[in-house]
Parts: structure tokens; sequence; C-alpha cells
């Protein structure tokens, strides 16, 4: 860890207000954000997710579409 000063980190003083150097992230695009949704999705339920028995029925799977 990185010691800006005695009681500060390196990444405290970058994400502080009184920092001269701030650090934001980046905003998602619009198939990200999508992609996102639909994992949330999956996990609460709300859609189903998919499911393979192996490696090649994925790809089987991958290369149809």
């Amino acid at each position: 860890m990185v010691k800006v000063s005695e009681t500060e980190t390196a990444a405290e003083c970058i994400y502080g207000e009184d920092c001269p150097l701030h650090a934001e992230n980046p905003p998602f695009n619009a198939v990200t954000l999508a992609a996102m949704q639909e994992a949330k999705d999956i996990a609460d339920g709300k859609i189903p997710g998919k499911w393979y028995h192996s490696l090649e029925e994925a790809r089987e799977d991958l290369a149809s579409n």
C-alpha cells in the first residue's frame, strides 16, 4: 500500500475531495449496461440462464447463432 502521508494512502488521496488528482469510473456503454442487466435478471431468476454439459455443447450453441 502506497502511503501519501502518515494517515492517507494513495487511493484515499485520489478518491478524496481535497486531492488535486481525481479518478472517476468511465460511464458504461449501452451494450455493457444491457449485459449487466441480463446477468442481474438471470441471478434474480427473472429469466433462465443457459446451461451446458460440455464445452463442445457451448461451442455448438455459439456457432449456431
